[in-house]
């Protein structure tokens, strides 16, 4: 019985040290995560300080200009960096061009231009009260915080309210139904946190007028976009906000349209560095071409229609004193009273110039010739400019007013209640006059309409690497995305640039020393074997492969061949891509053990069924009894039979057995009902990815939280150790003392 109850008291005791442990776990993992947390990058997540307990931020708030002044008590700094920023001034001064850029100064071709039409333009300026010329840009309490910190989703900026919220429901659009309600400025005040791709898309998704109008590359689908779409951007690829890449000093935020100017901002380089590819001769792409251009093939790919042309001209049409709006049949509009016609697009398929980080543009006042094509910007650089690389650009097209006489771009009064404005009375004549007096340019009183271009670049919607662009897209005489003649090549390298497979013996190109008709007089068999080829069928010749070594001619010094799976790769990328992931690639089995490289064979002796079989003797005796082996199937039939990479990994697939086995398998309607069988394979050239402060933090939580585990786990099972030795000895002295009585 005594021994019963020394048992019972360690079971008990160690029982009673788990479970106090477990509850001091539990309470540690749920300071440590918690399953309600927002994703981790978020500005949710990175508030850092919980603003909803400083009294000064708990209203209520008469104007927004009070929660800046409630900001400003802490963050004293914070204006006046805001104050010297392009998003505070809209003006940029180029000190390479020596232009004075920036929303505040320049004509475009969509809206046209902010002066005279300023409380319509700023409801995108980081600021409150920005109606006309007058507005003063010291005042620091009229500097807006919330439109770039606010987590709630709730505040808004009045479409026509010269960057105010509205302070009462007010319907928007008038007759829509649509009403707008003030914001909660104290709950949004205390609910504060790090800028998000949903506070930087409220301005730049939707500038132009309306969602992926202006850029191509920004939209809406950016807020929670796929990995397709992007890969950067995405909660399945590395979750970026947008000031991962434009990183911010005291409010500063590097990257600009109006330069991109590289010894200012290294753009993808910074994470990627300037050979980011495995094959040597893709990083010779690199010198020429941004990353970009391979990497985003299509822009304005997130399901949302940019808008590709506005013709001004046509504006004007109204029934009953109302303007016409007419649609198409996705709902898109399509023509509009106030401003014109549009043409909108998706899935574009970018133009591509030359570009060295530097762009001039047209400004007010400026003369134009109307008899071309006005150029509002032009990207800097050409074939012979060693810092311009080849750019995937989104063209605009537009008709807009011009003076006839003084041949200068007209801005027009477009915005306002008053009788000269374009959008009140339709009269261009009037609301030219108006605009261009308030903008300090003569008019003579004569107006016509002249077609200009806009040239924005594509930088964001970054494809997964398998998406990316390959060798075929663009190095063909018939369809090839790049134009070479129109970047200014010569005639030799356009015929050079635009056969894929490389031809060094088609057309112009052939050259006699480099012919496979000169080798051909020592390499018979080899020369035979090309010709019965697909290589030869081609015209992929002998120094498509082969290269001189050193400097000298051959024969004196022989033609080789470096790096071997590299030369079949700079052609066969998918192949290469997935070979470098396979044990093949791993221990350097190269392209030629398989495949004749002269005939593309594959390379059988012994009387093997196929080439696995020279070097894997094990396993062909392993399944010379199986039923597979029975019904006349060979390596390649399991091995390289996958539709979700091109085989060359040697790893039979999830397709693979269905292919055979799908009318019988247990878990066929599983596995069809799922998709699984179409689900895209991942990128497989990837960047690893760079942890953010917050996944270094919550990872070094994590290590923290594993520690704490042990160690309090451990200190449980001492403390019953203690708590079993004290009741123990408790109980020897209480029988002693009964013994004596």
């Amino acid at each position: 019985m005594s021994n019963y109850r020394k048992w019972y008291k360690w079971i008990f005791a160690i029982g009673l040290a788990l479970v106090l442990s477990s509850a001091l776990i539990s309470q540690v993992a749920f300071a440590g995560t918690n399953a309600d947390d927002p994703t981790p990058g978020s500005a949710e997540e990175i508030k850092m300080v919980d603003h909803s307990q400083f009294p000064s931020l708990k209203g209520p708030f008469e104007s927004p200009q009070e929660v800046t002044q409630a900001c400003l008590a802490c963050h004293t700094d914070a204006a006046n960096e805001i104050m010297h920023t392009t998003h505070w001034t809209w003006e940029y001064v180029n000190e390479t061009t020596g232009q004075t850029l920036g929303k505040k100064t320049l004509i475009n071709n969509f809206c046209i231009d902010i002066n005279s039409n300023e409380p319509r333009c700023t409801s995108c300026h980081t600021g409150y009260g920005w109606k006309d010329d007058t507005y003063d840009f010291t005042v620091q309490e009229n500097v807006d915080c919330l439109v770039c910190h606010d987590t709630t989703g709730t505040y808004k900026k009045f479409p026509t309210g010269a960057g105010l919220p509205v302070s009462e429901p007010t319907e928007f659009p008038a007759g829509s139904g649509t009403i707008w309600n003030p914001p909660d400025l104290a709950n949004v005040a205390q609910n504060i946190g790090l800028t998000s791709r949903e506070t930087c898309g409220s301005c730049h998704f939707y500038g132009g007028g309306g969602d992926e109008v202006k850029h191509g590359d920004l939209d809406s689908s950016l807020i929670n976009p796929s990995f397709e779409l992007d890969v950067h951007m995405s909660a399945d690829g590395q979750n970026f906000t947008c000031t991962t890449c434009h990183m911010t000093s005291d409010h500063q935020i590097v990257g600009s349209r109006y330069s991109m100017d590289p010894k200012e901002w290294n753009g993808c380089e910074s994470c990627h560095g300037e050979a980011p590819h495995k094959l040597s001769s893709l990083n010779q792409h690199t010198d020429k071409l941004a990353c970009q251009t391979c990497h985003i093939p299509e822009y304005a790919r997130g399901g949302i229609e940019t808008k590709m042309s506005w013709d001004w001209s046509k504006a004007g049409e109204l029934l009953d004193g109302k303007p016409v709006v007419r649609k198409d049949e996705n709902g898109h509009v399509i023509y509009d009273g106030q401003k014109g016609e549009f043409t909108l697009e998706g899935n574009v398929i970018p133009e591509y110039v030359w570009f060295n980080g530097q762009v001039t543009y047209t400004l007010a006042g400026d003369k134009i010739d109307p008899t071309t094509m006005v150029k509002i910007n032009e990207f800097q650089g050409d074939v012979n400019d060693p810092n311009a690389k080849i750019w995937p650009v989104k063209r605009f097209e537009a008709i807009q007013p011009f003076d006839s006489v003084n041949n200068i771009l007209a801005i027009p009064h477009l915005f306002g209640k008053d009788d000269t404005a374009y959008w009140g009375n339709y009269d261009w004549d009037k609301a030219i006059a108006a605009g261009m007096e308030y903008s300090g340019l003569p008019y003579s009183g004569e107006y016509g309409f002249v077609k200009t271009e806009m040239y924005w670049p594509i930088t964001h919607m970054v494809a997964p690497a398998s998406e990316a662009l390959m060798c075929h897209d663009c190095h063909t005489a018939e369809d090839g995305r790049i134009d070479f003649v129109a970047l200014g090549y010569s005639v030799t390298d356009v015929a050079r640039l635009t056969n894929f497979p490389p031809a060094i013996t088609i057309g112009d190109l052939a050259s006699p020393e480099y012919s496979p008709d000169t080798c051909v007089n020592c390499h018979t068999d080899e020369h035979s074997e090309w010709m019965q080829s697909s290589h030869g069928s081609m015209g992929v010749g002998c120094v498509s492969c082969h290269v001189l070594d050193g400097t000298g001619e051959h024969p004196t010094i022989p033609f080789t061949i470096e790096k071997e799976a590299e030369t079949c790769g700079s052609c066969h990328i998918a192949e290469y891509n997935d070979y470098t992931h396979s044990k093949h690639g791993e221990i350097g089995i190269a392209c030629s053990s398989c495949h004749n490289p002269h005939s593309q064979e594959i390379r059988i002796a012994e009387g093997n069924q196929t080439s696995c079989e020279s070097c894997h003797k094990d396993k062909k005796a392993e399944v010379q009894h199986s039923t597979h082996l029975a019904a006349g199937l060979t390596c390649n039939d399991c091995h390289l039979n996958t539709e979700q990479n091109t085989g060359h990994t040697f790893v039979v697939m999830s397709d693979t057995c269905v292919k055979c086995h799908g009318e019988t398998i247990h878990s066929t309607g599983i596995i069809a009902q799922a998709n699984l069988l179409n689900v895209e394979q991942p990128a497989t050239e990837v960047v690893e990815p760079m942890a953010t402060p917050v996944e270094e933090t919550v990872a070094k939580s994590n290590v923290g939280i594993v520690f704490s585990y042990w160690v309090i786990l451990l200190g449980g099972i001492f403390a019953g150790v203690v708590i079993h030795w004290f009741s123990s000895t408790r109980r020897l002295e209480v029988t002693k003392e009964d013994e004596e009585k």
